[in-house]
């Protein structure tokens, strides 16, 4: 049966799965800075503060400009998901009831994850920024097409006034 998170602790969840998602297949690390360019500029605030607090909370650590779960991480991760209803995603992590505990107590104590909008919202981040890079990948190929064709009319129209001459 799944367990309710705290608010706090839904928050802290969601970005342990923002940082998993942007992880590359079979990555353990993600670059710091460019998961908080992909969050919409009013909510970088929030995010860049609640990453300082999982590193602070022990579930992510610093590896130069990226940043990795932890062993106590990936325990989180799966609490989580689990906590979620979802299947958890995590197949390397270790059991250690102590270390979460710990993990969660640290959480409801930091003022960082307090959300920072309505829960449902916070909820959504992650689908949010899929839809997002979605919107953005769609947009970038007309764009694409619209300056190779102007490419080609001014090369069409260049070639027109050399041979009109």
């Amino acid at each position: 049966m799944p367990s309710a998170l705290t608010d706090r602790a839904t928050f802290a969840g969601v970005l342990a799965q923002l940082v998993r998602n942007r992880c590359a297949s079979g990555a353990d690390r993600t670059s710091r800075t460019g998961l908080q360019a992909t969050v919409p500029v009013n909510e970088r605030p929030a995010v860049r503060r609640g990453v300082e607090g999982l590193i602070d909370s022990g579930v992510l650590a610093v590896h130069g400009e990226d940043i990795g779960f932890t062993a106590d991480g990936w325990q989180f991760l799966a609490h989580v998901q689990k906590s979620q209803g979802q299947k958890a995603a995590v197949e390397r992590h270790h059991d250690d009831p102590a270390a979460l505990e710990r993990i969660l107590e640290k959480v409801e104590q930091d003022e960082r994850f307090e959300p920072y909008r309505d829960l449902d919202e916070v909820r959504t981040l992650p689908a949010r920024l899929e839809n997002y890079r979605t919107l953005r990948r769609d947009k970038r190929m007309p764009m694409g097409w619209l300056v190779v064709t102007t490419v080609l009319v001014i090369i069409a129209a260049a070639v027109v006034f050399f041979i009109r001459r």
